[in-house]
């Protein structure tokens, strides 16, 4: 006898049956959400699979579909949750039927409601989790022990570019008139590529020479900022070489990124805020020191010049009081010679006229030296104000060659710097070879060239990226 031959169809009627004899009433499943879209009409789909370690062979995955029509009360429900909405990588409880699904030949659920209580308490399980790992290895502290810069002007800027953060952070470095040089590193910061953009655009501004590194996203819901809670994120800021700070979300909002950071502020804008602060707490000490040099300087003037006015003075009291001394003696002696002979008295006042010219000729001259002292030391003091113009045009210089080595400047002049696909700078022709990619850095970006001969000819060299990467904001 022949055995019975199904058509598709009758199997698939088959199949379908006996699905919903095995299913008949609604189910509760939990898994980690994957490949989730979003259809221009309104329904959503998405593959729910086993957590799994990310060894081994794929898990099974169970395809979902939440049809527009049960969309919006699995949405309020998520909304009185304060969960924000559903996205790849997190881990979900939903209820919903099972049904075989003819046109493609597979069984699906059509999800109707979701669990938030579970999603967000396996988020701050994780949570949790991550955090005793990390403090445990001293992965915590290790980021905020790293010597922060005293004036941090080269900053890596890790956000999603063209985002309402990036703007509010830019906004507030360019508007304290410091010269802040921002490397900007586009990223994605939620969604199933959040992880490794950030990640990769972490490095990529560590690499820059940056001296600290700010990452910045707006506000969100606890599923929408679950990538910053994530270890492979927290581990990459925690290693960092250089201090990173955070503006993550609202004033409300905690993650494990702002955990391990050097420093962690409620907002983007906050976040810029504390950089100028710092910038300008330095300048401020810059200019004290210069006012307590100058203080310093037009005391010592003052105090030489009153020493050499009161030795000058105690010089003249001295000298009169001398000549005064030799008068009263002469006198003395021509009253006891009285009337000894016209003879003896003329040449008694002869001698004593004598010896009066050669006091006041002695005096004269001890006076004339002690002017020409007085006159040499006021000369001395008269070069301090010179001193202390030469220390203020220091000061001045100093600072002109701060704003010299300014990177910006540099590019501003059209220099450029070439690297290979290695990321190695190219310093000579013969380091490169036919079809090799190359990356160029210029003022406003990075050109992109493939190299089809090499060539001698000398070429001008660069200077440092001011932007890495240009993907849209996620």
């Amino acid at each position: 006898m022949e055995e019975p031959t199904f058509t598709v169809a009758e199997l698939s009627q088959v199949v379908g049956h006996a699905v919903t004899r095995a299913f008949p009433e609604p189910v509760w499943v939990r898994g980690e959400i994957r490949d989730l879209t979003r259809s221009p009409s309104g329904h959503v789909y998405f593959n729910l699979v086993d957590p799994t370690d990310g060894g081994g062979a794929a898990p099974p995955l169970l395809p979902v579909t939440l049809f527009v029509s049960d969309r919006e009360a699995v949405n309020r429900t998520l909304q009185r949750a304060g969960a924000g909405r559903m996205t790849d990588g997190v881990e979900v409880r939903i209820r919903g039927t099972i049904a075989h699904y003819a046109q493609r030949g597979s069984v699906q659920m059509r999800m109707t409601s979701i669990d938030t209580e579970f999603t967000l308490g396996r988020l701050a399980a994780e949570r949790d989790r991550i955090l005793r790992v990390l403090a445990a290895e001293g992965m915590v502290e290790r980021n905020g022990a790293l010597p922060f810069p005293a004036v941090p002007l080269r900053v890596g800027l890790v956000t999603s570019v063209g985002s309402a953060a990036h703007a509010d952070f830019l906004h507030e470095i360019e508007a304290s008139g410091f010269a802040f040089h921002v490397v900007v590193a586009d990223a994605r910061v939620q969604g199933a590529e959040a992880e490794a953009s950030l990640v990769g655009a972490l490095a990529a501004v560590c690499a820059a020479g940056v001296e600290v590194v700010a990452i910045v996203r707006g506000g969100g819901s606890r599923l929408d900022l679950a990538t910053f809670d994530r270890e492979v994120v927290a581990r990459a800021v925690a290693l960092a070489p250089v201090p990173v700070i955070t503006g993550i979300g609202h004033e409300t909002d905690d993650t494990v990124v702002d955990r391990v950071a050097a420093a962690a502020y409620k907002t983007p804008t906050a976040c810029a805020a504390a950089l100028v602060a710092r910038v300008a707490g330095f300048a401020r000490s810059l200019d004290g020191a210069a006012a307590r040099l100058s203080g310093v300087t037009r005391s010592a003037t003052a105090l030489g010049t009153r020493r050499l006015d009161d030795g000058s003075a105690r010089l003249r009291r001295a000298a009169g009081v001398a000549l005064g001394r030799r008068n009263v003696e002469i006198g003395n002696r021509a009253r006891r010679v009285g009337r000894g002979g016209a003879v003896a008295i003329r040449d008694n006042h002869q001698a004593v006229a004598g010896r009066g010219r050669r006091v006041l000729a002695a005096a004269d001259r001890h006076q004339v030296h002690r002017d020409m002292e007085i006159q040499a030391r006021r000369a001395r003091l008269a070069g301090a104000p010179r001193a202390l113009a030469r220390s203020t045009a220091a000061l001045d210089s100093a600072a002109a060659r701060v704003q010299s080595l300014d990177p910006r400047r540099v590019l501003a002049r059209g220099w450029s710097i070439t690297r290979d696909g290695q990321g190695r700078v190219v310093r000579i022709v013969s380091a490169v070879a036919p079809g090799e990619l190359l990356a160029t850095t210029v003022f406003d970006g990075v050109v992109t060239s493939r190299v089809e001969e090499p060539s001698a000819t000398t070429l001008p060299m660069g200077g440092v990226a001011a932007t890495i990467g240009g993907e849209e904001a996620g």
